[in-house]
């Protein structure tokens, strides 16, 4: 979901009310790329979708289950099967490089219900599109990706128990798992973010990476809430992301890692003041 896809439904919901039907947003799951074994990683889960959707205020929302038989549906077959006798649509709003079917679809087609192209839009001269996006967010660069999703990116996981190297530096973190496989997480760095615990929103400093200054191997994600003590562990967690503050670097000593932690810290909180 981004700023096109807003657009989209915008125009969607201004077109029901014209006629005086029922909005209706069909969504395809999974991806079709999962389908054709392309590799993809989302920008929404699931149950982010949703989630997105329902503050949009859509009165009816479907996902569509897309396997084999549906991609080999022509473009007449699934208009009439799936379009007009199983959900009743009247109109077809598409955005400009969406298609359906195995030819596609084209502005005012004859395919027994009326269909209309929107246009591209752009946002300070850039094009919104998903796979601009997945590369903002592949480099880290989460601020400009907020200016064309309308919202912050987010990741959603479970705290676990981690190597307490944090408690023992003055840092306690909390060490975050379970995030769906298939979403797209930003590049190794620091980040300032929030996250939801309890349903309250904290500020907090995240690292993204292999903890480098202690030898580490494998890719972690984990949070600390600056001025903060609480018993996190088996607690479900949403984190968005406000900025990137710097790579992920390997220090020479735990007194230089210390001190740089200290600014991190100091800017998360100067941040959110």
């Amino acid at each position: 979901m981004h700023k096109g896809h807003k657009y989209i439904l915008d125009q969607l919901q201004a077109k029901a009310q014209e006629r005086g039907v029922e909005e209706l947003l069909i969504s395809l799951w999974p991806h079709p790329s999962v389908l054709f074994n392309r590799p993809i990683q989302l920008l929404s889960t699931y149950q982010e979708k949703i989630d997105l959707f329902q503050t949009l205020g859509l009165q009816n929302l479907i996902f569509l289950e897309f396997n084999h038989e549906t991609a080999n549906m022509s473009r007449n077959e699934f208009t009439q099967k799936i379009l007009i006798d199983r959900l009743g649509v009247s109109e077809l709003v598409m955005g400009y490089n969406n298609s359906f079917g195995n030819k596609g679809v084209e502005q005012n087609q004859e395919i027994g219900i009326p269909v209309k192209k929107l246009d591209k839009i752009t946002i300070n001269n850039k094009d919104v599109n998903s796979s601009i996006l997945r590369n903002l967010i592949k480099e880290g660069n989460v601020s400009e990706a907020e200016k064309l999703l309308g919202y912050y990116y987010q990741l959603r996981g479970k705290i676990v128990s981690g190597y307490q190297i944090g408690r023992k530096i003055g840092f306690p973190t909390g060490n975050i798992s379970e995030i769906d496989k298939m979403k797209l997480v930003p590049s190794n760095g620091v980040y300032i973010c929030e996250v939801e615990l309890d349903s309250i929103w904290h500020p907090a400093m995240l690292n993204i990476g292999t903890r480098p200054s202690f030898n580490g191997s494998e890719r972690s994600i984990e949070f600390h809430i600056p001025d903060f003590e609480a018993d996190l562990y088996d607690k479900e967690i949403k984190i968005r992301f406000r900025k990137r503050l710097r790579d992920e670097k390997k220090f020479d000593n735990i007194d230089n890692l210390i001190a740089q932690l200290n600014k991190d810290r100091e800017q998360t909180i100067k941040f959110f003041e």
